[in-house]
């Protein structure tokens, strides 16, 4: 096990809160904005994707401002310490605001197979309007958001302070200053990093088991639909295409740095710059999924384009196709 720190400007707590509330000025108004355009802006042939999206954008919005601004954490893997930063340590216990960090990245992960699973269903179900298949969405989703919150509570069981955990932190982590060692805010769970990544894993890989064969299904029958006009077919291919791309690159920037975090656990290397640089890249996750969907969605883009002056020429000659997609 390594520990790095470099007592540089860039380490420091000043510098780590204000580049987190710089974003936020960004982030705010961009995802009020994002969330403006899908719920009023939103064209009929979107509609029955609009409220999966609307949620995935709202979550996505409040995973960044948790960050940003509630929460604003400190990290220190492997050694299952750290402490809050945001408004939320004067509000609520450490151990809380990390679950809810924990509970968070799982409802996303959560989200985005409600995401693809609303298109399969649409698409190549042929019951999809059914109440039946009403019934089953329901307690399916209930399932996955209920398993989201409750796979990833064990490491927060034993939330009391773990006796000596200072010392044990010193030792481990021999490079941090006293004055994050003697932080009064410093907290350790009281867990080992096997079990975190354990329950990480499993709720991995219920996710991924669901989202690939959605994602596969969906992707067999927009290539391959033949029941439908040229045009149709066209557009779903293109609905379909730029959905993907808008879960992709936030999906991109929350992989980065959580690999980085199962290689730290793996390795035990503890390097404090690069740990708050993905705390604060995870931040922006939200931020450029609300960028790239008003930038994929043409009806979005346009609708964004009517809101400026100068471009409100190039929005006017646009037309919404009335093909349901």
């Amino acid at each position: 096990m390594s520990c790095t720190y470099r007592n540089s400007i860039f380490e420091t707590d000043d510098f780590y809160l204000t580049s987190l509330h710089c974003i936020s000025v960004i982030q705010v108004p961009l995802h009020v904005l994002g969330t403006y355009i899908i719920i009023t802006k939103t064209p009929k042939k979107m509609e029955k994707v609009k409220y999966s999206m609307l949620f995935l954008h709202l979550w996505g919005a409040w995973m960044d401002l948790f960050v940003s601004i509630l929460s604003v954490p400190v990290f220190f893997f492997p050694i299952l310490s750290g402490y809050a930063l945001g408004i939320m340590y004067y509000i609520l216990p450490t151990w809380i605001i990390c679950y809810i960090g924990f509970a968070s990245i799982g409802v996303l992960g959560s989200a985005i197979v409600m995401f693809f699973e609303n298109r399969y269903n649409y698409l190549v179900r042929t019951d999809s309007e059914t109440f039946s298949r009403k019934i089953k969405r329901f307690i399916h989703h209930v399932f996955n958001f209920s398993f989201s919150l409750l796979v990833l509570t064990p490491p927060f069981f034993h939330p009391q302070e773990m006796p000596g955990f200072r010392e044990t932190a010193q030792h481990n982590a021999s490079c941090l200053p006293a004055t994050v060692i003697y932080n009064p805010r410093l907290y350790t769970l009281n867990t080992t990093s096997t079990l975190i990544v354990t329950v990480l894993s499993i709720y991995l890989v219920v996710i991924f088991s669901q989202c690939i064969p959605f994602f596969v299904l969906t992707s067999r029958f927009v290539l391959k639909i033949r029941t439908v006009s040229n045009r149709t077919a066209h557009l779903q291919k293109q609905f379909f295409k730029a959905l993907c791309i808008q879960i992709s690159v936030p999906f991109l920037i929350v992989t980065i740095p959580t690999g980085y975090v199962f290689y730290v656990f793996y390795t035990g290397n503890l390097d404090v710059l690069l740990i708050n640089g993905s705390a604060a890249w995870i931040s922006t996750h939200g931020l450029f999924s609300t960028i790239v969907m008003l930038r994929v969605h043409k009806p979005y883009r346009y609708a964004l384009l009517e809101m400026i002056p100068c471009k409100k020429s190039a929005a006017k000659r646009f037309r919404l196709a009335t093909v349901s997609v």
